[in-house]
């Protein structure tokens, strides 16, 4: 019986391994060249949009307005950029920056680079526009939430503060309903800053509030679900409105 016992055992065994013989003598089925899978972009016909003064960084993410105009852009200097494509003003020019941003102080420099003065003149992040008006919305990671009219130039800080009082320490993403006006945003960290991001990945940080807050109204509400992620930075409306 012991024996007998012993060769059912090695029965499911030697299955295995002749199922595992067969698949091996298979002819593999040739891979499909790329063309066929999909579409490859020429990388040879973009444009490089090349940034002014080597010491910019950026961007962080791009936007156009409602009428097609842009890309926009936030660099590591505090401020949004706008592209031009058209004539002799071809290029990129200033669009909008958050309170206490001055250009003298804030231009980075070998000695001084941005990381050291990102703290006062802000660092754009996420960006969006509400077409119907003309608004940019800003995510700035020091800054908070901020707002800036058609035309630009500096920008309305409409949230710095969790609903609770808490400062808000690593605003990172937004969007806008088109329909409703309402301006859905991120708060990356509770305890680490833009600076010190890598914390935030390797602490798996999940502190930061996630919150929505409807253009012009003074509530708040929490995104259902969201405070379990680590690191949410990005958060984009679908068609139908509801949120990522």
């Amino acid at each position: 019986m012991a024996i007998g016992a012993g060769k059912n055992k090695q029965l499911p065994l030697a299955l295995t391994l002749s199922c595992l013989a067969a698949l091996l003598l298979l002819q593999p089925c040739a891979a499909r060249p790329v063309s066929e899978t999909g579409t490859i972009i020429d990388g040879s016909r973009s444009q490089h949009l090349n940034l002014n003064g080597s010491l910019l960084r950026g961007p962080e993410s791009v936007a156009f307005d409602g009428n097609g105009d842009g890309p926009y852009s936030g660099v590591s200097d505090g401020r949004v950029l706008k592209w031009n494509g058209d004539g002799d003003a071809r290029g990129w020019s200033t669009y909008a920056y958050g309170p206490g941003y001055d250009p003298k102080a804030c231009t980075p420099s070998r000695l001084r680079p941005a990381e050291l003065t990102e703290g006062k003149c802000g660092r754009p992040l996420g960006l969006k526009f509400h077409y119907k008006s003309g608004n940019l919305y800003i995510a700035d990671a020091y800054k908070g939430l901020m707002r800036v009219g058609p035309g630009g130039g500096q920008a309305t800080v409409l949230v710095n503060k969790a609903d609770d009082g808490a400062p808000l320490r690593f605003t990172n993403g937004v969007d806008v309903h088109q329909v409703t006006g309402e301006v859905f945003f991120t708060d990356s960290s509770m305890n680490y800053q833009r600076s010190q991001h890598e914390r935030v990945t390797a602490t798996k940080d999940s502190t930061g509030p996630h919150e929505v807050r409807p253009a012009d109204k003074q509530c708040y509400r929490a995104v259902e679900g969201l405070d379990k992620l680590a690191f949410l930075f990005y958060i984009n409306l679908e068609i139908n409105h509801k949120h990522d």
